[in-house]
């Protein structure tokens, strides 16, 4: 009996002890996977100098923001759900208004975010919309995560980078665009 109790208890640590060990080793690759988010977060807040970073875009293209260096790059972030124009909002021709008016003195981009269950749906939303620059597939689902990592949570945002590779505006919401159309109106005044 005694032998048996024994060998019970044996069992009974070392399961304690492999519980623990892998809580351990299931935090420390938490960490890890944390600090390689940190370290390759790209930084989009005013004054920020945003590491470069490239991606393919929806059409099959590379977009690598190191060819903007030197210029002016709008970077719209926008969750799935406003490609589809609702009732109150049409974000598509609110971008598209700003792409129409500045395309010539800054490079356009949109980076789509947001869970999907799977790509059909994704490209049912982007078949609804007619975003008229080049976009970047940075959803997430089941099996697959996001390509991009970077310190704005809200959508849809804004960004101009100057051509200086400062960001120069940063700003969260739709239906507003009289700063960021301010700021592109001085770049195309200044290039007159």
């Amino acid at each position: 009996m005694k032998y048996i109790l024994s060998l019970f208890l044996l069992l009974s640590v070392l399961s304690c002890e492999n519980k623990e060990e892998k809580k351990q080793r299931v935090f420390k690759q938490f960490e890890e996977e944390a600090k390689a988010l940190k370290k390759n977060q790209i930084d989009l807040f005013i004054n920020a100098t945003p590491k470069y970073f490239s991606a393919k875009t929806i059409d099959g293209q590379v977009f690598n923001s190191q060819d903007y260096k030197g210029k002016n790059l709008v970077i719209f972030i926008y969750d799935k759900s406003y490609l589809k124009k609702s009732e109150s909002y049409d974000m598509a021709e609110e971008f598209n208004a700003l792409y129409t008016e500045f395309k010539n003195e800054a490079y356009f981009i949109g980076i789509i975010e947001g869970f999907i269950e799977n790509d059909k749906q994704l490209k049912d939303y982007i078949s609804n919309s007619n975003v008229q620059f080049a976009q970047i597939d940075n959803t997430k689902s089941y099996d697959k995560s996001e390509k991009l990592n970077y310190n704005l949570f809200c959508s849809p945002a804004k960004v101009l980078i100057g051509s200086n590779g400062k960001v120069i505006h940063s700003s969260c919401g739709g239906g507003n665009n009289a700063e960021i159309s301010h700021k592109l109106d001085s770049i195309k005044t200044a290039s007159k």
